[in-house]
């Protein structure tokens, strides 16, 4: 297609842009418009701002081809659009009116005719029509009552400096924007729920963004389905409602555990005997059988020790920051530094039974425990769970027992010395580097003084953020 049958393309849909403005000043001079009236016409007149805008993309990728780009820039300087119009073109509008309105439409209000170049179309083709729907509706405004946008809360206690006063609620606001306008309204949130009792309101919650929900609720404007205002707003809240739930932490962890279920499915199979092959005073081990999705039979020996209980290991810190390291015979000439740990007895709590242990192994005990983590100790063939927990403020109140199955013995380490038992693997089982790394990826290194007393706390349990909550 040649540059002038792409300007007749453009022209021609000009026209009949200009021919329903000017059959819309003339309805509006005699009839009250509904609600349903005025968003049939605000549709109309952005449906004619996107199809001129497509015209002016095929104008612009007409010229390339005819002229590339090094030289098109001139041409679109040079080359003008024009064409003349009625002399009753909006004739039925006041005179200060139609001079606005002949100026935003690039028409020249003494000869009656439309005049543009192809660079000033280019670059000002989106001038929104629709923001002349006063003067071409006569008055009659599509949004006679405000709509507004809820923008998130504010909390000014954090701009507080010293004590807060009263309820800490009292300094949390809503903001709010009035569509179609950049001013802010802010509203206490204990006055939320009155506020917008009766209003029409496009809410922009967590994950969803302001501009995001106000891209939704002027989709909905267009959505011929909507016959009112009302109807635009519900809906458009329904899909930000949608949205946001979309990108919820519990929504992606939903579809997470859907598809690691859907992977485990495929091997998980049917349970079918389990048998004893050797019970000992400690050790026990089984043999289970399985029968496997894809038919086959197969067996896996499962371990038992101390008749399946759990156990605990303990990350124990003094006062002054030092570390209690555990050391027993363990394998033949090796040296193998660890925490203190042990079994969790029958109907114990896991920090009963870390205190107690650490007690047994050491001769500390602590008034400050709680667990990081959990874990299987060995999965394929362990059935076993190992708590990890963090111990505090731990001082010596006995002497380590001696009578029992095992011959411990301790010391006391800084925490860089941790480190090299660590690196240089002399602290090398597999928990105990797992309780190291839980000591630095899920505490803070806070050394707090509680008041009045002299216990200080050395790390603390950080607040755990959940991954998928970005």
């Amino acid at each position: 297609m040649n540059l002038e049958a792409v300007k007749e393309e453009y022209i021609k849909l000009k026209r009949e842009e200009f021919d329903y403005i000017d059959n819309i000043t003339k309805i509006c001079s005699n009839n009250k418009l509904s609600e349903y009236e005025k968003l049939e016409i605000y549709r109309k007149l952005k449906e004619y701002e996107f199809k001129l805008t497509e015209a002016v993309k095929r104008l612009k990728t007409t010229v390339i081809k005819i002229k590339g780009d090094r030289t098109a820039n001139d041409l679109l300087r040079n080359t003008i659009i024009e064409f003349d119009l009625d002399r009753n073109f909006l004739s039925s509008i006041n005179p200060d009116n139609k001079k606005i309105m002949f100026e935003a439409l690039k028409i020249d209000i003494d000869t009656f005719k439309f005049k543009s170049t192809l660079h000033h179309l280019f670059h000002y083709h989106n001038e929104d029509i629709t923001g002349l729907s006063d003067i071409i509706q006569k008055g009659q405004l599509l949004f006679e009552k405000p709509i507004y946008v809820f923008n998130g809360q504010y909390d000014y206690s954090e701009d507080c400096i010293g004590p807060l006063f009263g309820d800490p609620k009292e300094y949390l606001y809503c903001i709010y924007t009035e569509y179609g306008h950049e001013k802010e309204i802010e509203i206490s949130n204990n006055k939320k729920d009155a506020f917008e009792k009766d209003k029409m309101v496009i809410q922009s919650p967590k994950y969803v963004n302001y501009n995001e929900s106000i891209k939704i609720f002027e989709e909905e404007l267009l959505n011929t389905k909507n016959k009112s205002l009302n109807d635009c707003v519900t809906e458009a809240n329904k899909r930000i409602e949608e949205l946001n739930y979309t990108r919820t932490p519990e929504y992606k962890e939903r579809v997470l555990l859907d598809r690691i279920n859907k992977l485990y499915k495929n091997v998980k199979g049917e349970f079918i005997q389990s048998e004893t092959l050797y019970n000992g005073k400690f050790l026990s081990i089984l043999r289970e059988t399985y029968k496997l999705p894809n038919e086959r039979i197969v067996n896996k020996e499962k371990v038992i020790k101390n008749n399946g209980k759990n156990a605990v290991i303990v990350v124990a810190i003094t006062k002054d920051n030092k570390f209690l390291i555990t050391f027993q015979n363990r394998i033949k000439d090796k040296l193998i530094a660890e925490f203190p740990a042990g079994y969790i007895e029958e109907n114990e709590d896991v920090l009963e039974a870390a205190k107690r242990e650490l007690q047994e192994e050491t001769g500390y005990t602590s008034d400050n425990l709680f667990i990081v983590d959990s874990v299987y100790t060995s999965p394929g063939i362990d059935n076993s769970i190992t708590y990890i927990v963090i111990a505090n403020n731990s001082i010596k109140t006995c002497e380590t027992k001696t009578d029992g199955t095992e011959l411990v013995n301790y010391g006391l380490f800084l925490e860089n010395e941790l480190q090299y038992l660590i690196i240089n693997n002399i602290m090398c089982g597999a928990i105990n580097k797992l309780a190291f790394y839980s000591l630095v990826n899920n505490t803070d290194h806070c050394n707090i003084i509680y008041a009045k007393t002299d216990t200080t706390i050395y790390v603390r349990k950080k607040e755990l953020k959940n991954p998928l909550d970005n």
